[in-house]
């Protein structure tokens, strides 16, 4: 039975709907109800057996047991299809009295990170044998409390409602809550309700990875404590403190340092990283924030002599990645780009591919298409991308074209990236040779395709997609002055990118058709066609739009990537290329190397990969980075977040292009490897899980030795 807060019992307010197009019966949301924190309790006996805990939760929790935290709660999913976790809750138990304490958290606006501001709150939790045979479940003898501890407080970044800044009074917090000899007899029963769209499915993905991380470096400065964890973080400070009651903590995090030496904590990516905690008076408090953040550095303003120095950490959060699972070694510059990018993949992969752990903390479908790839390479684990998958699936019934970020309450709709996933799906089945899902998610891409082409041209071209976005590139200082108004709506007229991408819709669900043995409509031709009419020119080069005579780069580096033009045409495109650089975007930079790629130009590929121009991973690197920024550097962007995953597009160039590591069969069944380095490389090794088993690859300037432990 799933339980929920009395505040929550009535009407919910529709949140899903178009971009554009409002639903009807939208209203505001109760200020009082956002922010929300409940606690709920429930104490039962227990023998020596082992047991599972099954738990959803909406928006979200960290659970207890007997005092000691266990972990978090399901990933973000519509109302529609909640997933939910299981946790071995044997470790935590003992005989005779035990408790389950969760922390359920409610945020209640329309953001990025949670599908939140629709009054749907609560939990559903069942206690299990390890044959499955259910011992509790959620009900009214579950006890529970709205915490008012955490005050009313603004949100951390403008013109983003993804997290509320925290400030909690600790004479309001119920201390010991999470313990069986707490007295919760001033506690309410929860509620029950029952509602046709809570539907419940087994989440694919595990539970988040939860540990205590110390700070490299400490150092008392004027009365506040400095603290540097040494690299980016994803996660919360925790410490213990004593002072007399209402006297203050604060806490400061960021990504950077003054001028002064002081935390950053008012971040370039528009992040306000301030939280305090109003002390109780007690021996000691235990200063631990529920959301997490996105920093390097935090400073302790607290009282003089109140904070417990051995007790200052960091419960860095993300989602488990074993780190040997995928090594590369070799080459000093190589490596400083893997690990940088690995780090970055690490920690922006939460419960869903996040676009940054920071301000947005959303799953953008662009994002994704880089990062999912790169955390298979890294992982060997398919579950997430396999939900990364069914999550934009989920959002055909909002649009189906799909939205571009989800699952969450922000409405957004990016036709570039809509277009881009069937190559998302053919990617999954060539690193996993899963043809179910493929399966599964056809009907989805027949939708996609339909949608399209209702915005299809006399020319064969399409134009005017004013629903969605058309984005090119971001940020819009990284366009190459790209020249077609791309406003939104969108302009009038045909331009390049979006009917680059079009063609390669149509190419790849072709072969999805293929692989699921369907037949196969025959389009992409044709659209190719239409395109080089449009878009050619007598140089071989690409125009941006029907009528332009501008070449930006975005719009010759598509038909490299998607093979439009043949090898003779493309020597033009290659050209501009050399000649222009990385005069993109990060994320946009994967189509231009892989394009090189395809077309066999490795030297410029590489020159371009290993470049320490300002447009570079190196350029990062120079500038401090522990992770990719979301732009080339620090200032390139008017609010860089310095942890963003879309620019983690070296882990794949380096494997499957520098080291040349392919599935020629899908799921490995079948691989080879061709090694391209560049002059200053003279050999690499790779250790690689795959979903088949592990491969350790030797390779120098011309040949490479394999083996792997395949069955």
């Amino acid at each position: 039975m799933w339980i929920c807060a009395p505040e929550f019992i009535g009407e919910k307010i529709e949140t899903l709907h178009k971009e554009n197009v409002l639903p009807r019966a939208a209203h505001e949301h109760p200020a009082e109800l956002q922010n929300f924190h409940w606690f709920v309790r429930k104490q039962f006996q227990w023998t020596n057996q082992p047991c599972r805990f099954n738990i959803a939760a909406d928006d979200v929790c960290l659970i207890y047991c007997n005092g000691r935290f266990v972990g978090g709660s399901s990933a973000q999913a519509y109302p529609f299809r909640y997933p939910y976790l299981t946790y071995d809750l044997t470790p935590y138990l003992k005989r005779g009295d035990n408790v389950i304490g969760v922390h359920v958290y409610y945020i209640g606006t329309l953001n990025h990170a949670y599908q939140s501001g629709d009054l749907r709150q609560g939990m559903w939790a069942q206690l299990c044998t390890a044959e499955g045979e259910p011992v509790l479940e959620s009900d009214r003898s579950w006890k529970a409390l709205h915490v008012t501890a955490w005050e009313r407080t603004e949100v951390i970044a403008k013109d983003y409602d993804t997290q509320f800044r925290e400030s909690i009074d600790a004479a309001r917090f119920p201390f010991g809550w999470e313990n069986t000899r707490f007295d919760d007899s001033a506690w309410r029963p929860a509620v029950e309700f029952e509602q046709d769209d809570h539907v419940l499915e087994a989440q694919r993905t595990a539970p988040l990875s939860f540990y205590v991380q110390q700070p490299a470096y400490m150092e008392m400065r004027n009365g506040v404590l400095f603290c540097d964890m040494g690299e980016e973080v994803t996660g919360t400070v925790t410490l213990q403190a004593a002072a007399d009651s209402g006297a203050a903590v604060e806490i400061r995090c960021g990504e950077e340092l003054k001028e002064d030496g002081t935390v950053r904590f008012q971040m370039r990516c528009n992040c306000e990283y301030r939280s305090t905690w109003k002390l109780s008076g007690r021996k000691s408090d235990q200063i631990q924030f529920f959301e997490y953040m996105a920093f390097r550095y935090f400073e302790i303003d607290a009282p003089e002599g109140s904070i417990d120095l051995a007790s200052v950490g960091v419960r860095v959060r993300h989602y488990p990645m074993d780190k040997e699972a995928c090594v590369l070694k070799g080459d000093a510059v190589s490596e400083q780009i893997f690990n940088l990018c690995k780090r970055t993949v690490m920690l922006g992969t939460q419960d869903a591919f996040l676009d940054c752990p920071s301000r947005e903390k959303g799953q953008y479908l662009g994002d994704v298409f880089i990062t999912a790839q790169a955390h298979l390479l890294l992982t060997g684990d398919p579950a997430p991308y396999q939900k990364a998958l069914l999550d934009f699936a989920s959002s055909a019934c909002i649009c189906p074209g799909l939205m571009a970020v989800v699952p969450s309450g922000q409405m957004q709709e990016i036709a570039d990236y809509s277009l881009l996933f069937p190559e998302l799906i053919l990617h999954y089945y060539r690193f996993t040779g899963d043809k179910k899902l493929v399966e599964k998610l056809m009907p989805v891409v027949n939708q996609l395709e339909a949608y399209f082409d209702r915005f299809r041209g006399a020319d064969g071209l399409l134009e005017n997609v004013t629903e969605k976005w058309n984005l090119v590139d971001w940020p819009e200082n990284l366009r190459d002055k790209y020249d077609f108004p791309l406003t939104r709506p969108i302009g009038s007229g045909v331009h390049n990118v979006i009917n680059a991408f079009y063609y390669g819709m149509k190419k790849h669900a072709d072969c999805l058709r293929n692989i699921v043995d369907l037949p196969q409509k025959n389009e992409a031709e044709a659209v190719r066609r239409a395109y080089l009419r449009a878009f050619q020119m007598e140089s071989g080069l690409f125009r941006d739009a029907a009528g332009s005579s501008h070449t930006a780069l975005h719009s010759n580096a598509l038909p490299l990537y998607f093979g439009m033009i043949g090898k003779a045409e493309s020597a033009a495109v290659i050209g501009l290329i050399r000649e222009k650089g990385l005069c993109c975007g990060v994320y946009f930079a994967y189509f231009v190397l892989k394009g090189l790629a395809k077309a066999g130009a490795y030297e410029l590929m590489n020159a371009l990969l290993f470049s320490d121009g300002n447009h570079s991973w190196r350029n990062m690197l120079r500038e401090g980075a522990s992770t990719c920024f979301e732009a080339w550097g620090k200032e390139q962007k008017w609010n860089t977040s310095l942890c963003h995953p879309w620019a983690s597009a070296p882990i794949l160039l380096l494997i499957e292009e520098v080291i040349g590591l392919k599935a020629v069969k899908a799921g490995f069944a079948e691989y080879a490897v061709q090694p391209h380095f560049p002059p200053h490389i003279e050999k690499l090794s790779l250790n690689i899980k795959t979903v088949r088993g592990r491969i350790q690859i030797e390779c120098s300037q011309d040949k490479a030795f394999c083996t792997d432990d395949f069955s």
